[in-house]
């Protein structure tokens, strides 16, 4: 019973078009959650994407130099 609850009761009226509608999660929301629970992953994620952007602006430098000299 407690399912039916949560999916059916969550209508909303929405009084521009005169009619009920379910309510929808935002994909921010949706974002955040995940987020939440998989905090190893998303930790990971962004080591290498800072990794990767130190990398690159390291190769940039470094070829930087090799043209001055």
């Amino acid at each position: 019973m407690e399912y039916a609850n949560d999916k059916i009761f969550t209508l909303k009226y929405n009084t521009k078009s005169n009619k009920l509608e379910f309510e929808r999660s935002k994909w921010t929301s949706k974002l955040f959650k995940k987020i939440k629970k998989h905090k190893f992953i998303t930790m990971i994620l962004i080591a290498l994407f800072i990794f990767s952007i130190i990398n690159i602006l390291m190769i940039y430098n470094f070829i930087r130099i090799l043209q001055i000299i």
